[in-house]
């Protein structure tokens, strides 16, 4: 049995990151453009209703769910997390599941860029590392703690992957 755990985030912290205020901007922006547009008033309120709930809804699915602690067992993985602000557990069979590394670039280069692993089950997807609660050398370990315990091997494409978070190790920290 392995545990890898990371800071817990309320959802008051998760609502205040930075995809949030990028959301915010495109908001403004098309809101803006409606207005620019000039459509007879009742289309302008239908279409500003519109862009607030696609604004709410995009928000609200970014980060009602986080996970926070990741324990592997023999044959499953244990995943522990919050939905809104209310705790759950889910056991998840290893031979059903498949891992994949993905990263989030940044202006800032590989020091801004955001690395996170999304396990990928036969009914539901779970993300860890979205709001930057793992380390990166843990989001490493995890990964290779997976491939240990389903034997595969590390394919060319995710082995890049790690090298550019050891790379972001190395320069950034």
């Amino acid at each position: 049995m392995k545990t890898f755990e990371a800071e817990y985030r309320s959802l008051f912290q998760r609502f205040f990151n930075i995809i949030n205020v990028i959301y915010l901007e495109y908001f403004i922006l098309f809101a803006s453009c409606i207005f620019i547009l000039k459509p007879a008033k009742p289309y302008l309120i239908i279409f500003g209703i519109l862009l607030f709930i696609i604004f709410i809804v995009l928000v609200i699915n970014n980060n009602k769910t986080n996970i926070h602690r990741i324990t592997f067992h023999e044959n499953t993985i244990e995943l522990q997390g919050v939905t809104f602000n209310e705790e759950w557990k889910k056991s998840i069979s290893i031979k059903g599941t498949k891992i994949f590394l993905k990263s989030k670039s940044s202006k800032q280069g590989i020091c801004g860029a955001t690395f996170y692993i999304q396990l990928k089950n036969t009914n539901k997807k779970f993300s860890l590392n979205r709001f930057q609660t793992f380390s990166d050398q843990e989001i490493i370990e995890i990964f290779n703690e997976f491939k240990n315990r389903k034997e595969e091997k590390i394919i060319i494409d995710k082995k890049l992957i790690v090298n550019r978070i050891k790379e972001k190790i190395e320069k950034c920290q």
